[in-house]
């Protein structure tokens, strides 16, 4: 699902029980070299929340940092519960497979059996595409009101879905990729129509509950739930609470929680027969052309094959990591809004496979680039300039020459030409507001003035 963050603060940080084991291959001290790297990221404010990597379902390093309640300074742990966002898709997925197996629906079912109310248009779209985001359907999220009014709202999954029902489809149904919450929240309609049970039921009652997953399961806002973290955003220099979104809004597209060690147990038991079996979960991680599976990423890093998804959801930044021919995950939970989560799950994969420097692989869309561009005037004087250039950000202080900063994140910025950090603020929608550049200890924050800079 969806979407800041960071100034000068002190960091509490809470270092958890740590399994030190020997890895093939790999080097000594593994997990001094992980704490080395994520402390200076806990330290100035651009990491809260929690990491486990594990081996051949070993932890061999499980540590919290921050604070999962700024007003109470109550601090993260390994046991705090986080939104997973759409890391919630490989639940989905997992669910929709068990009912193939037991025969209440098939993958190439048309998507109108479960959703009578289907415009014609979507008369080709499958479970299979709803699966992997090709079914063309436009996405409830990129609407323009989504931040301002939609997210806000309570609403049922039916009438989330009509909010896109009137419009085009994008592409036609297997002929392309276009990452689609609603296609997700039509998911959860065919698995609450196939079995009988709402979806928040029947994936307690058939995986959660069965696995003994204890920490996991539907965020109800309204509930109260022990151990659950805050989710933060920054903006205008501050830290403030995340913007509301109704419990409702992300459904199978993004609504669980859960912890660290819940989110190992199901990846153990997701990669055995305990889920789904042997034939289902090859269907679920087979590129279908764009890099997808069933509620999967497929892909690579650190030259090793990769299965992978983030969430991303109001106050909150995570990634599930495996590399399945290394029998290595690699879990980073935040509850801020600009951790840089996925960065830092490679950086410290490329730890354990001895790969020195390696160097940020995320791509960010030209358009959140250009929305960055601008002049930023910094406190104390001086005026910053940012300017996109290809992948990254060409970056100017007055008087200095142009540097370019690549992303981190799709907030941060990383110059390693000169050790320095941009942090954006951002409204909800992604406006920017202001920026922090962190540079020798020191964090310098910038408000946006008007007029960009001439590409």
């Amino acid at each position: 699902m969806h979407s800041v963050r960071l100034a000068a603060f002190l960091l509490l940080g809470w270092a958890s029980l740590l399994t030190q084991a020997a890895h093939a291959g790999g080097s000594a001290g593994f997990a001094e070299k992980a704490e080395a790297l994520v402390r200076p990221l806990a330290a100035n404010g651009l990491f809260s929340g929690a990491i486990l990597v594990a081996h051949r379902g070993e932890p061999v390093f499980r540590r919290a940092y921050g604070l999962a309640n700024r007003e109470w300074e109550v601090p993260n742990t390994p046991q705090t519960r986080f939104r997973v966002g759409s890391i919630t898709k490989q639940f989905t997925a997992a669910a929709i497979l068990k009912l193939v197996e037991a025969g209440k629906l098939s993958l190439d079912d048309t998507i109108g059996r479960f959703y009578p109310q289907a415009p014609a248009a979507w008369e080709h779209v499958t479970i299979r595409t709803l699966l992997n985001h090709s079914s063309g359907i436009p996405s409830y999220t990129n609407l323009p009101d989504y931040h301002a009014r939609i997210q806000r709202l309570e609403m049922s999954p039916q009438a989330i879905v009509a909010l896109t029902a009137d419009k085009p489809l994008l592409f036609e149904p297997g002929r392309g990729f276009d990452y689609n919450n609603t296609g997700y929240i039509l998911l959860g309609l065919a698995i609450e129509a196939a079995s009988g049970l709402p979806y928040e039921r029947y994936l307690r009652d058939e995986i959660f509950a069965p696995l003994g997953l204890a920490d996991t399961g539907y965020d109800d806002a309204t509930a109260i739930l022990p151990r659950r973290a805050s989710g933060y955003r920054h903006a205008n220099g501050r830290w403030r609470n995340a913007s509301p979104i109704a419990s409702s809004i992300p459904y199978a597209a993004g609504a669980h929680y859960s912890t660290l060690d819940d989110l190992l147990a199901w990846d153990r038991a997701l990669f055995s027969d305990r889920v789904i079996s042997v034939a289902s979960r090859r269907a679920m991680f087979t590129d279908y052309g764009f890099g997808y599976g069933l509620g999967w990423f497929l892909g690579s890093a650190q030259g090793r094959r990769l299965w992978s998804h983030g969430g991303n959801i109001n106050g909150f930044l995570t990634i599930k990591d495996n590399y399945p021919d290394d029998d290595l995950v690699v879990l980073v939970l935040a509850n801020t809004e600009t951790a840089p989560v996925q960065t830092l799950a490679r950086e410290i994969a490329a730890l354990w496979f001895g790969i020195p420097e390696p160097q940020p692989e995320i791509v960010l869309e030209p358009e959140i680039m250009d929305r960055y561009a601008g002049r930023y005037r910094l406190d104390g004087g001086g005026m910053l300039t940012l300017v996109r250039e290809g992948d990254h950000l060409l970056v100017a202080v007055a008087g200095q020459s142009a540097v370019p900063f690549a992303p981190e994140g799709d907030r941060t910025f990383l110059s390693r030409q000169r050790d320095a950090r941009i942090t954006m603020d951002t409204e909800p929608d992604g406006r920017p507001t202001g920026l922090i550049l962190s540079e020798d200890g020191t964090d310098r924050l910038a408000e946006r003035i008007e007029g960009e800079p001439q590409h």
